[in-house]
């Protein structure tokens, strides 16, 4: 018995479009798999761009903090500045810093992309002054033996920041081991700190950093000054003297005694004297002066003479 096999009209046709369908699929595929290739690309590219000029501002306003006025932030206002990086044209990084309580610095940078390759990068860094030691407990601070009863006025700014007012403090502090004699109204006190002469900047870590800013005269010895102004930190590793009208603003220091008994000298902070504590001798004498305890002037001669540095592991981003 023969079989007669006849071909079935049409099956070429099927299988001709079925394989037309596939290549079209694969040629589909590999044009959607190159595209998503090149936008990945671009969108690593505009990531990297983001998040290389949102260092470069921080890093820019941190390496400057004298141009930019850091240490004058006042407290809980922010302030904003554009920064651009020369490597990044395209890229527009706004940085807004807010000074917190603490010396804290509280950076904020929204850098952009505008065009095709948009892009936004919202980066939060947190930095901070560093702290070299408490603020002075009073306006007269000393290790040993204080005098300041003949026509010394007593005072308080209580005009600064919420974070360094102190309207309650005393008028003069001294360690256990020394005494002071002090106009009538006068608050004095004593106080465990008096005695550490970390209080007093003397550490070596204290002194080098302070001996690096430009915020800071550091006078390495015995010192007279006749007369004039003067903001900001003295340091003197001797004796002070002040022979004529002197005011000062910020922080005096002195490693040996300080002087002031010729008449006008007006002080708008604090100084302190280790000297010693040996019952005849005297570690701060004043006469004919007027001191003012403002903590918050201190704060800012302080915040003058550091670098702020970045916190560690207190950074984070937002992405868009």
């Amino acid at each position: 018995m023969t079989t007669i096999l006849r071909a079935r009209p049409g099956i070429a046709l099927v299988a001709a479009l079925g394989l037309m369908t596939l290549i079209g699929l694969m040629i589909a595929g590999a044009f959607a798999a190159s595209m998503l290739g090149e936008q990945s690309s671009r969108l690593t590219k505009s990531d990297a761009m983001l998040a290389t000029s949102a260092d470069y501002a921080v890093a820019t306003i941190l390496g400057d903090p004298r141009g930019y006025g850091l240490a004058d932030l006042p407290l809980g206002q922010p302030r904003s500045f554009d920064v651009t990086n020369p490597d990044a044209p395209t890229v527009r990084a706004t940085v807004s810093v807010t000074r917190l309580p603490a010396a804290v610095l509280w950076f904020v940078v929204d850098a952009t992309i505008a065009g095709v390759d948009q892009g936004h990068r919202r980066i939060n860094v947190v930095a901070r002054f560093p702290s070299l030691a408490t603020l002075p407990a009073a306006p007269i601070v000393a290790h040993g033996n204080v005098v300041a009863r003949d026509s010394v006025s007593f005072g308080a700014d209580t005009s600064g920041d919420a974070d360094c007012t102190d309207a309650n403090a005393l008028d003069v502090v001294t360690s256990s081991d020394a005494t002071a004699s002090v106009a009538t109204g006068a608050r004095a006190g004593v106080l465990p700190s008096a005695a550490d002469s970390s209080t007093y900047y003397m550490k070596a870590y204290q002194r080098a950093m302070l001996d690096s800013s430009s915020a800071v005269v550091h006078v390495r010895g015995d010192t007279t000054i006749a007369g004039g102004t003067f903001s900001g930190i003295l340091l003197v590793d001797g004796s002070l003297t002040v022979t004529g009208p002197f005011n000062a603003t910020g922080l005096v220091v002195a490693r040996g005694w300080i002087k002031a008994i010729a008449g006008g000298f007006s002080l708008s902070g604090a100084a302190m004297a280790y000297g010693s504590p040996l019952r005849d001798t005297t570690a701060v004498e004043i006469a004919h002066a007027t001191v003012q305890y403002a903590p918050c002037a201190i704060a800012n001669a302080l915040r003058h003479a550091v670098r702020p540095r970045p916190v560690r592991q207190r950074g984070w981003a937002e992405l868009f």
